[in-house]
């Protein structure tokens, strides 16, 4: 059945109901459902991706639950997107909606029958129920359809078609004030990982960002600090690297130290853009991975050592951050602390046919250590800057 008029409305069983989001067009749009319960209660069911979100729990309240993010990096093609709902005895109104992730990280409105979507609701008979995604008003979130569970008669599904504004999404929906719109992705613990999206296999420069607390979060005085940076200056100089594994077998590694910067165009595709030795450079420091060469690119390691001017690394309050266009940024913090001087901070993985970021935060005593417990075998000399 198709519910092709907006307004239009039919009466669903309430036991079981899977709730689909097709899509072909280039762009990335994220089903989410928002609700209130009978009890006044209000909620949301929307990607991990975004800061606070839920997937939610079939078998637990609220009895919806999402499936993993499509369409990463506004990929064309056959994207779908699905919830299920495993009850609605407690819900008053449930509603499902549409967010176009891709436009709204750049401030765009645009009309949502411009990608050719439409939801399917398939009830535990295997009837189906469509409603197009065709409304050419302009907006970042469609609010597709609503379940009304408030008639006498049972849940009604309802076309709602309605493209509003993030402003007035947050403000109009029930549950969706604690939303909030972010294209970042954190990565919270040890072994956390989120997939870079690439289309078509590749895509364009990745790059991954270390900054750190230029003086240590102290001022320069006598007292515990001053023993600790020897009385001298407070500075920090922590150095950004890699360690890389080409799908030939080639491995090695890029840093300042022994001034191996890499080749952005040439094999290993990995660039060291400088040593930040002073501290002067707000920015940190940045290294470049070639993502229309990520074929070649089996793994890489990520990681800091201390070379000077800081004697643990709670005083440099690290944070790497890894941007791709058209992916959301990830973010990472160094929220473990150790008195080792080495700590790998994230792992690409390329082997599985997708780039997998992975947070590791975990210290050695040196790259010697850290090699061998990632099984890099390469061989390693003293050096200096």
């Amino acid at each position: 059945m198709e519910l092709q008029q907006k307004g239009a409305h039919a009466y669903v069983p309430v036991k079981q109901l899977l709730v689909k989001l097709q899509w072909q067009a280039a762009v990335d749009l994220d089903l989410m459902a928002f609700y209130k319960t009978k009890d006044g209660r209000t909620g949301g069911i929307y990607s991990t991706n975004y800061a606070g979100g839920s997937q939610g729990d079939l078998n637990a309240f609220p009895f919806i639950e999402l499936s993993g993010d499509a369409g990463v990096g506004a990929a064309g093609g056959s994207n779908e997107e699905t919830l299920r709902i495993s009850k609605l005895d407690n819900m008053a109104e449930v509603y499902i909606c549409a967010l176009n992730f891709t436009d709204a990280s750049s401030g765009k409105n645009s009309p949502f029958s411009n990608y050719d979507g439409r939801v399917e609701i398939l009830d535990d008979t295997g009837k189906s129920y469509v409603v197009p995604l065709d409304s050419r008003d302009k907006g970042m979130v469609a609010v597709i359809a609503k379940i009304d569970n408030t008639d006498f008669m049972g849940a009604k599904l309802i076309n709602e078609n309605n493209v509003i504004d993030l402003n007035q999404f947050l403000n109009t929906l029930p549950g969706a004030a604690g939303f909030k719109f972010s294209s970042k992705v954190t990565l919270k613990n040890k072994g956390d990982s989120f997939e870079l999206k690439q289309k078509g296999g590749a895509g364009g420069e990745i790059l991954v960002n270390l900054n750190w607390n230029q003086k240590g979060g102290a001022q320069k005085s006598g007292g515990l600090f001053s023993k600790l940076m020897g009385g001298g200056s407070s500075a920090i100089d922590l150095d950004l690297g890699c360690l890389f594994e080409l799908k030939d077998g080639t491995k090695g590694a890029i840093q300042a130290l022994g001034e191996s910067w890499g080749s952005y165009e040439q094999p290993p595709f990995i660039r060291h853009m400088g040593d930040d030795r002073t501290g002067a450079v707000a920015a940190g420091e940045f290294i470049r991975v070639n993502g229309q060469r990520l074929g070649e690119l089996r793994r890489i390691l990520f990681y800091a050592f201390i070379y000077e001017g800081i004697a643990r690394w709670d005083q440099a309050d690290g944070i790497v951050k890894i941007k791709q266009a058209g992916n959301p940024e990830i973010e990472l913090h160094l929220d473990d602390h150790s008195n080792k001087g080495m700590c790998a901070l994230a792992l690409f993985d390329n082997s599985s046919g997708g780039l997998r970021v992975s947070k590791e935060v975990r210290f050695f005593n040196g790259h010697q250590d850290m090699d061998q417990a990632y099984h890099w075998g390469l061989r390693w000399v003293a050096g200096s800057k």
